[in-house]
């Protein structure tokens, strides 16, 4: 299906990995309520999925494939199983100019640090992200200063979950997710960005439900860049009433489109590339004027000046 603004080129920031290890890994946490037999082919049933379990080659090929089918310049792939860099290397390295990755890092891990340089110096990916709430740390906590460091010295951007956190497959196999929401205000970032001037935190969902607090922090830090992704549900949590257009309006008075970068959060097939929240996006922003030059770069061009991207290839 052809998408609206077919002349611009799109960077997709925000695209789950969910690799083989992924399925088999939430194949054996669900086993309670999947069939013996076959965990993986109960899991894909339960969820409605069509996915490559064995290859995350094959699995970065159906994306580059959906990528030609929606006209998709690029994406960026978060490494969604704790450990699993090598998976999304491997996709990335066969796709070099389609595809670029994160590595998920728990900074509670004493080898955070060291997993973190070697994903980026020896691996090759392009950013870290930090699951605050999920891994029970807070983003200023002394501790997760070297996987800081280890991001500044390779000049590569920290992607930082705040906000609600909801984990799909989990509460599909009825797992009990306990993410502490107490640890996931964006507050929590300002010194932290204050101290790395130099490298670019990255807040997904607009804080998705700490949206003033997002905001208070971007407003204070420079070197702070939301992205837009999923279908930011979260207004419905909001005390006052909040559309995606007001969310657009207000991010873009205080960060400027230059801070802003477009995301999907899509996840499996057979669904894909979500579209519709493109659609919604692109809707929003042009419903409130925004230049094609504002719109070239919350497509793409933020994303490939912070990660280092080549729009041409």
């Amino acid at each position: 299906m052809p998408r609206p603004m077919s002349h611009i080129p799109i960077i997709d920031a925000h695209v789950h990995f969910f690799s083989p290890n992924f399925i088999t890994g939430y194949a054996t946490l669900g086993k309670a309520r999947l069939p013996s037999d076959d965990p993986v082919g109960g899991l894909l049933r339960l969820m409605g999925w069509e996915m490559e379990t064995a290859d995350p080659v094959a699995l970065g090929q159906r994306w580059v494939r959906e990528m030609d089918a929606r006209g998709i310049a690029r994406m960026v792939l978060i490494t969604s199983w704790l450990g699993d860099e090598e998976a999304t290397t491997t996709a990335v390295r066969a796709f070099p100019d389609r595809l670029s990755g994160y590595v998920m890092i728990n900074p509670t891990q004493p080898d955070a640090a060291e997993r973190a340089r070697r994903a980026i110096g020896e691996l090759g990916l392009r950013g870290v992200t930090l699951f605050p709430a999920m891994h029970g740390f807070r983003a200023s906590d002394q501790h997760v200063y070297s996987v800081y460091e280890a991001a500044s010295a390779a000049g590569v951007p920290v992607f930082v979950h705040f906000g609600i956190l909801k984990v799909g497959i989990r509460d599909k196999l009825g797992l009990v997710s306990k993410f502490d929401l107490r640890l996931s205000n964006p507050l929590d970032l300002l010194l932290v960005a204050k101290d790395f001037p130099a490298t670019t935190f990255i807040i997904p969902h607009f804080g998705c439900g700490y949206f003033q607090e997002m905001l208070m922090v971007a407003a204070q830090c420079p070197n702070v860049c939301v992205d837009t992704s999923s279908s930011n549900s979260w207004v419905r949590l909001m005390p006052c009433p909040l559309t995606l257009k007001d969310v657009f309006a207000k991010t873009l008075d205080v960060l400027g489109p230059e801070r802003v970068l477009f995301g999907s959060d899509s996840t499996a097939f057979p669904k894909g590339w979500r579209q519709e929240v493109f659609e919604a996006q692109v809707e929003a922003l042009q419903a409130l004027g925004r230049t094609e030059e504002d719109l070239t770069r919350i497509f793409g061009g933020n994303a490939a000046r912070v990660l280092g991207i080549n729009m041409k290839g």
